[in-house]
């Protein structure tokens, strides 16, 4: 047997032990979150569908206006609906009309594939959302030069931000600079890995055969002081409940 299983760390900041470790890479941080989370939660049993960690309460407090939210989601697979089930769930979990910005990672699990019309399939849901007023900003991560520039062409709604890692990529290119520049899209340095979550690690964490879904790293600033309220991720995996 197998069941979807949610997990909602929180607002990470404030886990003691999460804060301990504040200059964590986001996988580091992400892992030792989950252990923290599932820890707890042990006595919920196997066949529990969600798993809340600390209640962010973030924008219950402060005025909506004063906060900007910035969400990125890693998803796995190009299929529509399981972007749009990422992006519902944390509307509906962080208690938001809107997200102010939106990152879009995409891992493929197989290398053949065609990138181009995969993105082309998540990007109609960003547009779809951006028409209903529930993104403001919307961008892709990791992507090629080229890639990114057809699909700009493309897309009814253009991307206006597109994530780069300098790790993987120590000099930005400079076609993606140029084009960035001269089409006033946002040009942003980033060190999440593409694959947020390889097999190894979800083994380690849930000690049981699961896949991943999606995972969803969102952030709330008070806009006025750029000051960091709360940051969490939403975690979606299909999870074996069959015991040995």
């Amino acid at each position: 047997m197998s069941c979807n299983l949610l997990i909602n760390t929180g607002n990470i900041l404030s886990l003691d032990e999460a804060k301990k470790k504040a200059s964590q890479n986001t996988r580091d941080e992400l892992v030792d979150t989950l252990k923290i989370i599932l820890r707890e939660e042990e006595k919920q049993g196997d066949n529990v569908a969600f798993i809340n960690g600390k209640g962010d309460t973030a924008i219950k407090k402060t005025e909506r206006a004063e906060l900007k939210v910035t969400v990125k989601v890693f998803v796995s697979s190009p299929e529509a609906e399981s972007l749009k089930d990422a992006l519902n769930k944390v509307f509906e979990i962080l208690n938001t009309d809107t997200i102010e910005s939106l990152v879009i990672a995409y891992s493929p699990k197989d290398d053949s594939e065609d990138i181009l019309m995969s993105l082309k399939s998540l990007w109609r849901v960003a547009e779809e959302y951006v028409k209903l007023g529930k993104l403001c900003s919307v961008g892709l991560s990791d992507l090629n030069t080229n890639t990114f520039i057809e699909l700009f062409q493309w897309a009814n709604v253009k991307p206006d931000i597109v994530q780069i890692n300098l790790a993987t990529c120590c000099v930005v290119p400079p076609a993606l600079q140029e084009f960035s520049k001269a089409n006033d899209v946002q040009l942003l340095t980033h060190s999440d890995p593409s694959e947020i979550l390889p097999s190894d690690l979800l083994k380690e964490v849930f000690g049981s055969p699961v896949s991943l879904h999606w995972v969803i790293k969102y952030q709330i600033h008070l806009k006025c002081r750029g000051i960091l309220t709360s940051k969490g991720y939403l975690v979606y995996i299909d999870k074996s409940t069959t015991r040995n």
